[in-house]
């Protein structure tokens, strides 16, 4: 048929025209760490996840949700313990599991962060357990101190060291970075090792279904913004992106921190932590996209995948829901995208 022959003439020409097009979006830069940290909890197999999910085609993903993503990919982080932090351990935080591990590899993380965002216009940290998101953040911080955060996970993750009643540290991160908890911190050093804070009202939390009792007081003493799985039921997800919007001051930078047991064990099982009746697949690729939208997110982070908890299916689900949420937060379009294409390809010769 001549409309065939004519349309594949056309396509011929946007395969050969793809190098030289000038009308390609802006290029972006993305650096990617991996964190295979997994002392803020007692379950091992989470340091797998990085190295997982390249070897699930990360890269391909990526690059395929956004025809001018440039990759940089910096291996996985190194650190060690220094003597000073095991004083601090043995001293001061002794109730606390892998304290100086903890902070040994997040101060590690806080320069690499600075790095990446030197280097490239976003980062992606990949854990590991969540006890990562304190050198995520932090080193997000002091590169762009005007921030806000979404903090997407089933658990609140600020316990205080006085609080906490298992001692797992992945349970503590957001309250290192809040000023009004930074006196509960006092031998940590936290004003040298991270000396900018996140103000109170750039905070939230989306997904919340299990929340520790000292954790409720918190967020409520101090007056933080969190929006649990029954708001989210009796409002929807929709409603529930508006008004986290409304909240983020609209010229900061965003960063995400998303614990894949935000999502229903249905889609991500294989997680140490993982808590029945959360966000569906759909509802976090909602959340992560209206984000996206914003052009305003500039740190990423995606942590609790357990490569050695449930079955190989169970790992595979999970893994696939890890990958379809870095797919649209990156630039994957459910809706379609056409912006590089040659429009006048149904055109008259």
């Amino acid at each position: 048929m001549w409309w065939s022959r004519k349309l594949a003439s056309r396509c011929l020409r946007l395969n050969r025209a793809k190098s030289t097009s000038t009308s390609k979006e802006p290029e972006q830069t993305l650096g990617i760490i991996g964190v295979p940290f997994a002392k803020g909890q007692g379950k091992q197999g989470v340091e797998l996840a990085p190295d997982l999910l390249r070897q699930s085609s990360l890269r391909q993903v990526l690059q395929s949700s956004h025809d001018g993503l440039v990759i940089r990919d910096y291996g996985n982080l190194q650190y060690a313990v220094d003597e000073p932090l095991l004083q601090q351990q043995r001293v001061h935080y002794h109730h606390i599991r892998n304290y100086a591990d903890f902070m040994a590899c997040n101060r590690a993380l806080i320069e690499q962060v600075k790095l990446m965002l030197a280097e490239n216009s976003q980062f992606l940290a990949i854990g590991g357990d969540h006890a990562i998101g304190f050198g995520s953040v932090a080193g997000h911080l002091q590169h762009t101190p005007n921030l806000s955060l979404v903090w997407i996970d089933a658990h609140a993750d600020i316990n205080l060291h006085s609080t906490s009643q298992s001692g797992n540290i992945h349970g503590m991160p957001v309250s290192f970075l809040l000023e009004q908890l930074r006196t509960t911190w006092q031998h940590a050093g936290l004003q040298d090792i991270a000396p900018n804070c996140l103000p109170k009202d750039q905070l939230v939390y989306i997904g919340l279904r299990d929340i520790d009792p000292y954790e409720a007081f918190i967020l409520n003493k101090v007056g933080i913004r969190y929006y649990a799985m029954d708001t989210i039921d009796r409002v929807g997800v929709p409603k529930i992106i508006e008004m986290t919007l409304d909240a983020l001051n609209p010229q900061n930078k965003i960063h995400v921190s998303f614990d894949i047991d935000a999502l229903d064990s249905n889609v991500a099982p294989s997680t140490g932590t993982a808590v029945r009746g959360g966000l569906t697949l759909r509802e976090g690729i909602s959340i992560v996209e209206a984000l996206r939208d914003t052009k305003r997110v500039q740190g990423v982070d995606l942590v609790e995948i357990n490569p050695k908890l449930g079955s190989e299916r169970d790992v595979r689900t999970t893994v696939e829901s890890g990958l379809e949420i870095l797919k649209s937060m990156f630039g994957y379009r459910r809706s379609g995208h056409w912006s590089n294409i040659d429009t006048g390809i149904l055109g008259s010769d």
